[in-house]
C-alpha cells in the first residue's frame, strides 16, 4: 500500500509538472522569453507560485527543461522521417520531408521555442544549439553514407550533403514560422523535395515524389 501511494503522488507530480509545461509552450510562443514572466505562467497554469518553484527553480530553468523536451521530439519526428526512405529513394524522400514538416506545422509554438526564441539567449544555449544541429547532421550523414555506399548517392563528403540539407529544412520552416503565413507548411514538400533530389543528384519519378507526399498527409495520425 505504502508504495501504490507513493506511485501515486509521483503520478500526481508529473501529471503537475507536464501541465506547466504545456501551458509554458502557450506563453512563450505568444509572449516571447523576454516577455514571459514567472507571473505569467502561473496564472495561465492556475497554480501558486509555490507549486512553480517546487518544480522549477526560476523562469530559465523551466526554459532548459521546455527546450530539451522540444529538441528530443524534433529529433525524433527526423529519426522517424528518415526511416520512409528506403530502396524506392524518391518516394521515400518525399515522405520524409513531408512527415518532418507536418510534424512541424502540428507542433508550431514548439517549433517557436526551439528555432526562435531559444535564438541569442545566451552563449550557453547557442552552444546547446549548435550541439543540437550536429546531432541533426550526425545522423541525417549516417543515412547519406549508407546511400553512397549503394551507389545511389555520388558526392566527396556526406557531412556537407547532411549539413545542405538540414539546412533547406531550416529555412524553409523559419520562413514559414517568421511570415505567420496562414497556409500549410506541407505546401513546401514537394518544391523541397524536388530541390533535394535535385542537388544530391538522385533520379526521380516526379509521380513517386507527389505520391509520397499524399501518403502521408492522408495517413499521419500524430497528437500536437
Amino acid at each position: 500500500m505504502v508504495y501504490k501511494s507513493s506511485k501515486e503522488t509521483q503520478e500526481r507530480k508529473d501529471l503537475k509538472k507536464k501541465h506547466i509545461l504545456e501551458t509554458a509552450i502557450k506563453v512563450f510562443s505568444v509572449n516571447g522569453y523576454h516577455g514571459t514572466t514567472v507571473k505569467d505562467v502561473v496564472e495561465a497554469a492556475d497554480i501558486s507560485v509555490g507549486t512553480f518553484y517546487f518544480y522549477f527553480k526560476n523562469k530559465e530553468d523551466l526554459f532548459d527543461t521546455l527546450y530539451d523536451d522540444v529538441s528530443e521530439e524534433f529529433f525524433n519526428a527526423l529519426i522517424n522521417s528518415l526511416d520512409n526512405i528506403n530502396k524506392e529513394i524518391d518516394l521515400g524522400f518525399s515522405k520524409a520531408i513531408a512527415f518532418f514538416l507536418k510534424v512541424i506545422e502540428l507542433n508550431k509554438p514548439l517549433a517557436r521555442i526551439l528555432l526562435i526564441e531559444a535564438v541569442g539567449l545566451n552563449p550557453r544555449f547557442e552552444k546547446r544549439r549548435y550541439e543540437i544541429t550536429q546531432k541533426y547532421v550526425s545522423y541525417t550523414s549516417n543515412y547519406f553514407e549508407q546511400m553512397k555506399q549503394a551507389g545511389i548517392l555520388k558526392t566527396p563528403d556526406v557531412k556537407i550533403c547532411s549539413l545542405a540539407f538540414i539546412g533547406t529544412l531550416y529555412n524553409v520552416i523559419m520562413e514559414w514560422l517568421q511570415s505567420d503565413a496562414p497556409n500549410s507548411l506541407t505546401n513546401y514538400a514537394y518544391a523541397l523535395t524536388i530541390y533535394n533530389l535535385q542537388a544530391l543528384g538522385i533520379t526521380y519519378d516526379d509521380k513517386n515524389v507527389k505520391q509520397g507526399i499524399e501518403d502521408v498527409l492522408k495517413n499521419i495520425s500524430i497528437q500536437c
